[in-house]
């Protein structure tokens, strides 16, 4: 059963993290596997606390999803469906590369002997300077149509954000800013597109896996929800004005030197 506390931080976490341009996932994973779970314990809880926010991207968005449901923007619903059938191109192997890692006890790379928490920590990092490297060189425009092209792009660039680290707001807006869409616009398609794609995800996920969904984890969820809930409007306020490379590269530079403490710890002891 899931500690209490623990699905207490990472539902913090998932909330405040999931719409920044930061990987909620990695941290989530990171939190999770300093706080004493397995890697694939921590993907697990990473997977299901994105349930809380998803339920708070669905009632703050409600209006947009009935205009939608009555098909009131045919050309934003086409554009959302294009994106979310293209994220299954490279969500897929992306998954299939981290289940393979996750299962692996200890891997061999260059005659060291690594736990998959190690590599983790490394992979966080260095994909959070991704990130951070898409927000620094963002530019900011307006733009009132929606290709198909642009679609395609961004359905396939956050298929990998299924990889722990890189962010999906994140690498969303930062695919539709550099399409010419205003800040604003680029964080509500994000945010809009998150919906179906991790209600896909979690169903997917939930039929591939066993996921660790207790009672402690429940209080999670809600956590997140409400959390994630209030931080949505907040941060569509702020889009125009905020630059979060810096807080990525900040973070990046942590998880990698945690990751060299990781890999030094059995020589130290």
């Amino acid at each position: 059963m899931t500690d209490l506390l623990t699905a207490v931080v990472l539902g913090i976490i998932q909330g405040v993290t999931e719409w920044l341009p930061i990987s909620s996932q990695g941290n989530v994973m990171a939190a999770a596997q300093f706080m004493g779970a397995s890697a694939s314990e921590a993907f697990s809880y990473a997977v299901v606390l994105h349930i809380g926010t998803l339920i708070a991207a669905i009632v703050y968005f409600w209006k947009e999803i009935i205009q939608l449901a009555k098909l009131q923007d045919k050309q934003l619903l086409k554009f959302l469906a294009i994106a979310v059938v293209f994220t299954g191109l490279t969500a897929l192997p992306s998954y299939l590369f981290i289940k393979t890692l996750l299962e692996q006890e200890t891997i061999q790379i260059l005659g060291l002997t690594i736990f998959p928490q190690t590599i983790f920590l490394f992979l966080i990092g260095i994909l959070l300077l991704a990130t951070g490297a898409l927000q620094q060189k963002k530019k900011f425009a307006a733009k009132t149509s929606l290709s198909n092209k642009n679609a395609v792009a961004l359905g396939l660039g956050q298929g990998f954000t299924v990889l722990p680290g890189l962010s999906r707001s994140g690498t969303t807006a930062s695919i539709l800013l550099f399409e010419k869409f205003s800040p604003e616009q680029a964080f509500r398609i994000s945010f809009l597109l998150s919906i179906p794609s991790v209600l896909i995800g979690e169903l997917a996920f939930k039929a591939a896996e066993a996921p660790i969904i207790d009672a402690n984890m429940m209080i999670g969820i809600m956590i997140a929800a409400v959390i994630g809930f209030a931080s949505i409007h907040a941060l569509l306020k702020i889009a125009k004005r905020i630059n979060f490379a810096l807080f990525c590269y900040a973070l990046a530079i942590f998880y990698i030197i945690i990751g060299f403490v990781s890999l030094a710890a059995p020589f130290i002891a």
